[in-house]
């Protein structure tokens, strides 16, 4: 594959709305192609602003895989010497559009080559919500605009779902038709979602005045699943299940030693912070949950963690959940936090197979250590940071080994006896 630099590009689209999607409009030529567009009322208003970008740097995912996730971010410098991101620059071709939470893509161009030539690859779509502008001396003239974008989660975050119970939210419904419940209640869009059908029923919501964000994030707990947005602003909900088969795909392969792609730095921690040897789950209304390991607490003391207030049905399930973090967290392990990369000046597949990587893609990472010795993890990404200019592009990935780990027959990977558990 070819050696080439990742280029990037950045585009607002000041319509209205939170969904990325062109319109679909029946009837024409450009914005009526099924499968592609949706329906819509008007076309998107698209604009590219690559050639005025600086610095672009992007935050997706969390940093310990037990924490919810948090709202992606981009901070996006533009040269601006003409004050066309000035709300009141009656001049500019933007004037009247600069508004809060218009939309935003960055995304990368990749040559990969004969015969697929250059392919995109978004690497953050989310809201602007500040137009920061800067300038060269004093108030002479403006030099940059600094604009804060965060991700859909905002949009969430800022719907109540005021007191009484969310309407379609019963007891006995499956976490996944939960989370597309509190979803419709925020208006967020059918073709912006995707939603596995989960593992655990629910309690009927509970009501309060909480955001859909937050409703959404307890429900996540409750199924031991996973609520993020995409890199194309899709909003995702991963059920065990998922997570559990996920941790049993391919995996991309990163080492030192010529079999895998090359990085830059890896950061290695030995340390307590994911110990854990006395968990309490707690389901709302239920009895507390606790399970010990006492070889644990007799190595390293006590480390306590809980969950309160889960919407699962049964205490035997807060038990479960209990026992399987134990599983997993009850002893310290020499673990990957996070891996740097260079990806200017790179083999092609190397580039795509880095920008494409998304929250739960499993990778295959290995250190040759001083003296010889030799490490390998296998990890989940857990979040995924982006630092780049027109000339430069790092990128930094964290990581968590799989909380999950389920006995999959036939698996290399998860079907060993006496190391992978059966998850519930």
């Amino acid at each position: 594959m070819p050696v080439t630099s990742p280029i990037l590009g950045v585009e607002i689209d000041f319509s209205s709305g939170p969904n990325f999607a062109y319109p679909l409009l029946l009837d024409d030529v450009n914005y009526g192609l099924l499968d592609i567009n949706v329906l819509g009322d008007a076309p998107a208003d698209v604009v590219n602003i690559t050639s005025q970008v600086m610095k672009v740097s992007t935050r997706r995912g969390r940093n310990r895989i037990l924490s919810n996730f948090e709202a992606g971010s981009a901070t996006v410098v533009l040269n601006d010497p003409d004050s066309d991101f000035s709300p009141s620059n009656t001049s500019s071709p933007y004037y009247g559009k600069l508004l809060p939470l218009r939309k935003i893509r960055i995304y990368a161009d990749v040559d990969l080559g004969s015969p697929t030539g250059v392919v995109r690859y978004y690497i953050f779509s989310g809201y602007i919500t500040s137009y920061d502008t800067g300038f060269y001396q004093g108030v002479d003239s403006t030099a940059t605009v600094t604009l804060q974008c965060v991700d859909g989660f905002r949009l969430l975050n800022n719907v109540s779902t005021e007191t009484p119970p969310v309407p379609g939210c019963p007891a006995g419904q499956l976490s996944g038709s939960r989370v597309e419940a509190l979803l419709d209640w925020a208006d967020w869009p059918n073709s912006m979602r995707s939603i596995d059908i989960g593992e655990s029923t629910m309690q009927a919501d509970p009501g309060g005045n909480r955001s859909v964000l937050q409703a959404i994030q307890t429900i996540e707990q409750s199924e031991f699943g996973a609520f993020f947005m995409d890199i194309n602003g899709r909003a995702k909900f991963f059920d065990r299940d998922t997570i559990s088969i996920l941790a049993d795909s391919t995996p991309r392969t990163y080492s030192d030693d010529g079999s895998g792609y090359g990085y830059t730095n890896l950061d290695f921690a030995y340390d307590d912070q994911l110990i854990l040897n006395d968990v309490t789950v707690t389901r709302l209304g239920g009895i507390p949950q606790t399970v010990i390991d006492q070889d644990s607490i007799d190595k390293y003391f006590y480390k306590s963690g809980q969950r309160t207030d889960i919407l699962v049905e049964t205490d035997q399930e807060s038990n479960d959940q209990a026992r399987t973090i134990i599983a997993t967290r009850k002893n310290a392990e020499q673990r990957i936090d996070s891996m740097s990369l260079v990806l200017s000046n790179s083999d092609s597949d190397r580039i795509r197979d880095t920008i494409t990587l998304d929250v739960y893609n499993i990778m295959n990472i290995t250190k040759t250590m001083p003296g010889g010795s030799i490490v390998t993890r296998e990890v989940f990404c857990q979040g995924i940071n982006h630092d780049v200019t027109p000339n430069s592009w790092t990128t930094k990935i964290f990581t968590a080994e799989p909380i999950i780990q389920a006995f999959i027959l036939d698996s290399s990977t998860q079907g060993l006896l006496d190391i992978n558990a059966l998850s519930y």
